[in-house]
């Protein structure tokens, strides 16, 4: 519901009041604004008529020049889309940022211990078959100190200062270099947003990873050659790839660019040889493309970001064992909980969640970009049907998980009327170093789903962390 209380006189474009019927970020539920978001919507009213339009027409053209695009399967002649953004911002108080901060690295740590345990041979805290039937365990995996360098959770925002995990993302989280060039272009086209407010920086993030990536390599060098290593121009993520090898300085190769010689990895033309790579990519691409490159590896004469094996705790049926790690490994409370997710394994807690699956999440074992999740209460009673077929075919590669009500944001494109979406947070963490990148990227999902993947239909807003 919208009402025009708080719209200002004169010519200022103020956006009108949302009364959400949900938890709402921005909103109380009688449309006031809250604190914190008071100096941002006075900016946007401060605009003139169809200025705030004209922004955002002009800052989407920004992300097109910067060539902030992302190709789908669909897309007829692979040029890619733009990516879509919200360009009113998410802010997060400080106070609930100690507490997201300090659960995601505490999350990232006990990851890492729990993955150096199953390549050692002794893990105990996630059942064993589970482990075993993992399309993403290795058991001839050499994952190193830190298997997981680069570690990209989701995060909702239940009620206020609650956050709740989603997913752990531990093969090739992706997203920081759309967050950058967001931000970016934010601060270029729509300055008035930021004044009132001191924002904690996130460009300092490209550093950490670089220092990373120079940490990833085998202990006994001493002047790493690190490289960013994509699919190439038709990887759907290929801005990312480049942006994140340009702004860490460190070149951007395919495999093709690699090659190997006396028991190293080397690159094209100079037959340099490369200690380290950011692989941009599953690891099935090594075996089809590079597969000598696999012994190199488990020789310990070069490190991959993520290690090879660490997907495994990307598999969605150990999600639910990681508060476990926490405690296992840490010794500690885990400062963020889970959203409660259920294995479908045993036949008595399968038959519980077919019958609830109406008010569940459903979501495949290896899934990723909502690939194959089904939202019940979203759902047409034909994809409840198949859903219900393809579980008792093979449960094993399914979990369920609780339809939260989690937090919402204002959404506008500058044409329409404004509208209430749900949001989510995809975090930037670097166990290795014991870093979070301050904000993240926020996803947005289209009004009436909780879907935020762009490739769903969903855009990005920038997420501000107040100082």
């Amino acid at each position: 519901m919208i009402h025009d209380e708080s719209a200002p006189t004169g010519t200022g474009t103020k956006l009108p009041a949302l009364e959400p019927d949900f938890f709402n970020e921005v909103f109380e539920k009688d449309g006031r604004v809250r604190t914190h978001y008071g100096p941002l919507m006075g900016a946007i009213g401060s605009l003139n008529e169809g200025e705030l339009a004209a922004r955002i027409s002009r800052a989407n053209g920004r992300l097109r020049e910067e060539g902030a695009t992302f190709v789908l399967p669909d897309d007829p002649d692979n040029s890619g889309r733009i990516f879509p953004v919200d360009w009113i911002p998410r802010i997060i108080p400080p106070e609930h940022w100690q507490t997201l901060q300090a659960g995601l690295s505490q999350r990232g740590r006990a990851i890492n211990a729990w993955l150096r345990e199953v390549y050692g041979g002794k893990q105990d805290v996630v059942p064993d078959e589970v482990l075993r039937d993992s399309v993403f365990y290795r058991p001839h995996a050499f994952p190193g100190e830190h298997p997981v360098h680069v570690y990209g959770p989701d995060v909702v925002h239940v009620k206020p200062g609650e956050y709740v995990v989603l997913e752990d993302n531990a093969r090739v989280p992706s997203g920081i270099a759309y967050s950058d060039v967001i931000r970016r272009v934010g601060m270029e086209v729509l300055p008035e947003l930021f004044e009132g407010y001191g924002v904690a920086g996130i460009f300092a993030y490209y550093s950490r990873l670089r220092a990373t990536l120079l940490a990833a390599a085998p202990p006994d060098v001493d002047e790493p050659h690190v490289a960013v290593v994509t699919r190439g121009e038709r990887d759907s993520a290929f801005f990312e790839h480049e942006r994140i090898a340009r702004s860490c300085g460190v070149p951007l190769l395919t495999l093709s660019d690699c090659f190997v010689k006396g028991g190293e990895v080397r690159t094209r033309p100079e037959g340099r040889r490369l200690d380290a790579m950011y692989r941009r990519f599953d690891e099935d691409y090594v075996d089809t493309d590079l597969p000598e490159m696999k012994n190199v590896y488990l020789n310990g004469k070069i490190g991959f970001a993520n290690s090879f094996g660490a997907g495994v705790a990307d598999d969605k049926a150990v999600f639910p064992f990681v508060p476990a790690m926490v405690e296992r490994y840490l010794g500690e409370k885990p400062v963020l909980q889970n959203a409660p997710t259920y294995s479908l394994i045993e036949e008595d807690g399968r038959t519980e969640v077919l019958d609830r699956l109406p008010e569940l999440v459903l979501k495949p074992r290896e899934g990723y970009g909502a690939q194959g999740m089904l939202v019940g209460p979203e759902a047409s009673r034909e994809d409840l049907e198949e859903a219900v077929r393809r579980v008792k075919k093979d449960p094993t590669a399914f979990v369920a998980q609780e339809f939260l009500d989690f937090s919402t944001h204002i959404t506008h494109d500058g044409e329409n009327e404004p509208d209430e979406a749900f949001v989510d947070l995809r975090a930037f963490v670097l166990p290795a170093l014991d870093h979070v990148m301050p904000g993240g990227l926020t996803r947005v999902a289209r009004p009436g789903t909780r879907v935020v993947n762009s490739s769903a239909g969903g855009s990005s807003k920038d997420t501000w962390v107040l100082e």
